[in-house]
């Protein structure tokens, strides 16, 4: 049995067709095209609306001088000071000094590399401030 076109399935599937089974009204499993992604679309939408809600302030922040770039980095690729800490192999009241601008323009050589790896990214981006786009975003 082909199937059918079924924009609604194109954000979570990303334009994929989606099999799913219902009952007829004769008690038979078929084939059927209903919205079944239809409320995992609308959480994914509202979370990522969440995200760049949190992404404009963090660049906000930045640009007031209350934290450091690494600050938009962590919030556009949805990390916490403990995760990065983890990854970076720092402790995690280091990567909070580091959310300091006073801290950060201070930073090692070797610690910035560690970041700028880590976010695939130049030294030079993060000490001139540059925000770059998001890892999920890089194609």
């Amino acid at each position: 049995m082909p199937l059918p076109d079924h924009p609604a399935d194109e954000s979570i599937t990303n334009g994929l067709k989606i099999i799913s089974y219902g009952v007829n009204s004769k008690g038979e499993y078929e084939l059927t095209l209903d919205d079944v992604w239809q409320p995992v679309n609308v959480v994914n939408t509202q979370a990522w609306q969440e995200i760049d809600k949190n992404i404009a302030a963090s660049k906000d922040r930045i640009a007031a001088g209350r934290v450091s770039c690494l600050h938009y980095y962590m919030t556009a690729n949805q990390m916490d000071t403990g995760l990065l800490a983890q990854y970076t192999g720092q402790a995690r009241w280091k990567v909070c000094l580091h959310l300091v601008p006073f801290f950060f323009k201070r930073l090692s050589a070797d610690t910035l590399k560690k970041y700028a790896e880590l976010y695939q990214i130049s030294p030079d981006d993060l000490t001139q401030g540059r925000l770059q786009p998001p890892l999920y975003n890089l194609k």
